[in-house]
C-alpha cells in the first residue's frame, strides 16, 4: 500500500470516528430517557448516575396507561394532529399552486405581504388568539387548539417553491387538452411535488404533535389534555416522579421516531428542493 493510499485510509478512519462520536452524542438523550423510564425513583435521583437500572421497572409502562389514562391523551393528540395537518395540506397546496402558477397582476405583492407574517413572533399573537377562542366559546375544546394553527405561511412558501420548479409547459399542454386550473393542480402538478408535500407533512406533524405552549393556554380540562400537557402535568409542586415522566416521553416519542425513519428520504429531498428559485 503506497503512502497516499495509506493517508487516505487514515483520514477516512478519523472522519468515521468523528461521525461515530457525533452519533453517540446525539443518541445519548434517547438512551437516557429510555433508561430512566425503567429505573426506580431512587435510581433516577442517585449520584453518581446509574446508567443501567439494576432491576428494570416495566411497571412504569402499566401505570402510565392505567393511572394516567395516556390512551385518552393519545387520542386527543392524534385528533389535533390529523385535523391540523389534513386541512393545512389542502389549503397550503392550493395557495402554493396559485402563487406559483397563476399569472395574476399583483400576485407577487400579495405573496410577499403574506410572508411578512413570518416576521411576527408567535408569542405576540397568543393574546389575540386566546381572545378569539374565548369569544367563539372554544376554550377547553380541541377545536380551540386546531383552529388558530390552520393557517401555515411557511407551508405556503415551501410548497410554492416546489410548484415553481415545475416547467410551465405542463400547464400549457394541459390547458390545450381542456384542463381547468383545479384539474391541473390536482392531477398534474400535485403528484409531481410528492417529496415536497411529504416533507411539509412531516414537519407539520412534528410541530402539531410536540406543541405545548398553545394547548396549555387553551386547555384546562384534564380529559382534553394532549400528550405534551399530560407529561407536564405530571410534575409535582414539591417532588417529581422522573421515571414516570420519562416513560410518558418515550411513549410520546415512538410514533414520531417511526414516522421519521420511514419518511426521512422524502423529507431530505423535499427540503433540498425547496431552495429552487421561483
Amino acid at each position: 500500500m503506497n503512502k497516499s493510499r495509506r493517508e487516505n485510509w487514515i483520514w477516512k478512519g478519523v472522519i468515521y470516528l468523528f461521525l461515530l462520536a457525533g452519533m453517540l452524542f446525539m443518541l445519548m438523550p434517547f438512551y437516557w430517557m429510555i433508561s430512566t423510564s425503567l429505573k426506580s425513583r431512587v435510581e433516577a435521583m442517585s449520584i453518581p448516575i446509574v446508567w443501567i437500572p439494576e432491576n428494570p421497572n416495566w411497571d412504569n409502562y402499566r401505570i402510565i396507561f392505567s393511572k394516567y389514562k395516556f390512551l385518552n391523551y393519545y387520542r386527543n393528540t392524534i385528533i389535533v394532529t390529523f385535523a391540523e395537518v389534513g386541512i393545512q395540506c389542502f389549503t397550503c397546496t392550493m395557495a402554493g399552486y396559485a402563487f406559483a402558477r397563476l399569472r395574476v397582476k399583483g400576485m407577487n405583492a400579495i405573496f410577499f405581504a403574506c410572508m411578512t407574517v413570518m416576521m411576527v413572533p408567535s408569542h405576540m399573537m397568543m393574546i389575540p388568539r386566546f381572545l378569539m377562542m374565548q369569544r367563539l366559546n372554544l376554550l377547553n375544546q380541541l377545536a380551540g387548539i386546531i383552529l388558530p394553527n390552520l393557517p401555515s405561511i411557511y407551508g405556503v412558501f415551501l410548497l410554492r417553491q416546489h410548484f415553481s420548479s415545475l416547467p410551465r409547459e405542463l400547464d400549457e399542454s394541459a390547458t390545450i387538452d381542456g384542463c381547468g386550473f383545479f384539474r391541473i393542480y390536482w392531477q398534474i402538478c400535485l403528484p409531481l411535488i410528492q417529496n415536497g408535500l411529504i416533507a411539509f407533512v412531516l414537519i407539520q406533524i412534528l410541530w402539531a404533535w410536540n406543541d405545548m405552549l398553545w394547548p396549555m393556554i387553551v386547555i384546562q380540562r384534564q380529559k382534553n389534555f394532549v400528550l405534551t400537557i399530560a407529561i407536564t402535568a405530571m410534575q409535582g409542586q414539591y417532588s417529581n416522579n422522573i421515571p414516570l415522566m420519562m416513560t410518558g416521553g418515550v411513549i410520546a416519542m415512538i410514533p414520531m421516531l417511526i414516522l421519521f425513519i420511514f419518511g426521512q428520504r422524502h423529507f431530505l429531498e423535499g427540503i433540498a428542493r425547496s431552495g429552487v428559485k421561483g
